[in-house]
């Protein structure tokens, strides 16, 4: 499932790389204090909107206190700017979800498995840099909630990060 999305997220990142508003970036954020790796593709659809993708992967052992729970999302979402203020474009951001984990183990009953998969839908707000050189900065905060796998997954998702990148 994994190698599928993946594969299907280079397919898009070729098919949208032909126009000249395109962005990819890494979350610094997430990278420094939660010890995952966040990459996201972003295509402007216009100067007030674009939709995106970032894929999480986690590399923190459960043992972490501080983390994210899940292991593996992949996030698609859709940005809006609500104004602009000098060089920041504030946004507004509609995301969902696709995230697996491990199960806290106190809920297991024997038997099952000791993963989950869930659907999250969220919404998010934050602001966007980009230089006259194409270099981008952003920064994010939002939450989102699980809908199906409420049982074993994590009911909140958050979605927090710093990220930098560049147009192409």
């Amino acid at each position: 499932m994994k190698k599928t999305i993946v594969l299907l997220l280079f397919a898009l990142v070729f098919k949208l790389s032909s126009a000249q508003t395109n962005e990819i970036k890494v979350d610094l954020f997430d990278i420094l204090a939660l010890l995952a790796l966040d990459v996201s593709f972003e295509h402007n659809l216009n100067t007030d909107s674009s939709i995106g993708v970032s894929v999480l992967y986690n590399f923190a052992k459960p043992s972490v206190s501080f983390r994210y729970e899940q292991e593996f999302s992949v996030t698609p979402y859709f940005r809006q700017t609500f104004f602009k203020k000098g060089n920041i474009n504030y946004f507004g951001e509609f995301f969902g979800s696709i995230n697996s984990g491990d199960i806290d183990q106190t809920n297991v009953n024997t038997g099952e498995s000791d993963r989950y998969t869930d659907f999250a839908l969220g919404l998010s707000f934050g602001g966007k840099y980009v230089t006259s050189s194409g270099f981008v900065a952003d920064f994010y905060a939002g939450i989102g909630r699980n809908l199906f796998n409420t049982d074993y997954s994590p009911g909140i998702v958050p979605r927090v990060g710093i990220s930098v990148g560049k147009e192409f």
